[in-house]
């Protein structure tokens, strides 16, 4: 969102820092998202667990965040708390039910849910998931257990995709507005990564196809794990057998190479689970660091956690 009012959306999301020898300290920060300087931060109050109970959500203007036993109320421009309710136990995620400009519902792991209200900075009990709130649950489906729940792209592994293609074993499907992208490897044969894309309520592919234009001997013989589709494209990040990651931008509707360029660094590939596109810019969470791409051009723009 934008935060400091200059018409570029901001960052604002759990950092942690390493300290040396001290360890680490989590908190949550909002960072300009021109410049990708930091403008304040909030550390949570309590608890030693922040690292995995810290989340945050925008809502009515103001920021919940919550803490290990507690669900805060913090003001957007400055990161200010304006007010807490407690918990009963640790808090799973946070949860805007569709069509609530008010609310924010905080899932509990012991099962004590709440609706927080950002008007009063008051909660009452809710213990039934709003509808589009509930916790997909875990099963050996899930593509990855640290995917985000709140992505609005869906990720199943499956070997059943729409319709079959001839020499495609699927493994990956994403799924978002009735399209549905299916990543793979060529079968049988030497395993080359694969793309396909099924239209909205048509079995018949789009279009499929190798996952780059590059030299297919070039490629890494495993099927791709992170993919996103948007109104207008797809993204997928695939790996070299020597060279690196890389991440490509086709069409959506005809799978022409838009770009295709290195990824900004690979080193930490394998904790890779969701791309996020929005407003233009590509976010590529990678492990210790965000980096922002460009939509159009593929070029990085900034990032922040980076060298």
């Amino acid at each position: 969102m934008d935060v400091n009012g200059d018409g570029t959306e901001d960052i604002v999301g759990h950092v942690s820092r390493h300290e040396g020898a001290s360890g680490v300290q989590h908190f949550i920060a909002a960072f300009d998202g021109r410049t990708f300087q930091k403008l304040w931060e909030s550390s949570p109050s309590e608890g030693p667990d922040a690292s995995r109970h810290t989340k945050v959500i925008a809502q009515n203007g103001h920021l919940v965040m919550s803490e290990q036993r507690t669900v805060n109320l913090l003001e957007l421009e400055t990161g200010k708390r304006l007010g807490r309710v407690p918990l009963t136990d640790s808090p799973r995620r946070l949860c805007i039910p569709p069509g609530d400009t008010t609310s924010v519902w905080v899932e509990v792991v012991d099962h004590q849910h709440l609706l927080f209200d950002t008007r009063t900075a008051t909660a009452k009990p809710a213990p039934r998931a709003p509808k589009g709130c509930a916790t997909p649950p875990l099963s050996p489906q899930t593509c990855n257990m640290s995917r985000p729940a709140e992505h609005p792209t869906s990720c199943e592994r499956s070997s059943y995709p729409p319709s079959d293609i001839r020499g495609f074993s699927t493994k990956y499907l994403f799924r978002t507005g009735g399209y549905t992208l299916a990543l793979g490897t060529r079968w049988p044969g030497t395993q080359v990564p694969l793309v396909a894309l099924y239209a909205p309520g048509n079995r018949k592919p789009l279009w499929h196809d190798t996952v780059s234009e590059k030299d297919p001997l070039l490629l890494r013989d495993t099927a791709p794990e992170v993919g996103e589709i948007t109104q207008d494209a797809v993204y997928v990040v695939y790996a070299l057998e020597k060279g690196g990651a890389y991440l490509i931008r086709r069409d959506l509707r005809t799978g022409a190479v838009v770009w295709d360029v290195p990824m900004p660094e690979t080193r930490s590939l394998t904790m890779m689970t969701a791309l996020w596109v929005r407003g233009g810019r590509v976010y590529v969470p990678m492990w210790g660091a965000l980096h922002v791409l460009d939509a159009a051009t593929g070029e990085r723009i900034g990032g922040i956690g980076t060298e």
